[in-house]
């Protein structure tokens, strides 16, 4: 059985159940610094450069997902200063 957080039981008016909506806006971790990672992986002769603002361990999980699928894969963090606004993903 699945429970929905904020829901009583007995409670006769306030049948509310409290889930948590998505919509189109990204969900950015609170209180964690958003560094700037130059992410770069070539596959035979395709090369793919960009920067992204990500946290760490969204870092870390980009690194391990392309790995598996490219031959050869960068994913390093880098300065404010540094970052090329022509490859920068927003």
């Amino acid at each position: 059985m699945v429970k929905y957080p904020g829901y009583k039981k007995n409670a006769q008016g306030l049948k509310k159940v409290c889930i948590p909506r998505f919509d189109n806006r990204v969900a950015r971790p609170y209180n964690k610094p958003m560094k700037y990672y130059y992410v770069m992986c070539q596959k035979g002769s395709v090369l793919h450069r960009a920067y992204v603002q990500l946290d760490p361990e969204s870092a870390d999980i980009l690194h391990d997902s392309l790995e598996q699928r490219h031959d050869l894969v960068q994913v390093c963090d880098v300065r404010a200063s540094q970052v090329d606004p022509d490859l920068l993903i927003k």
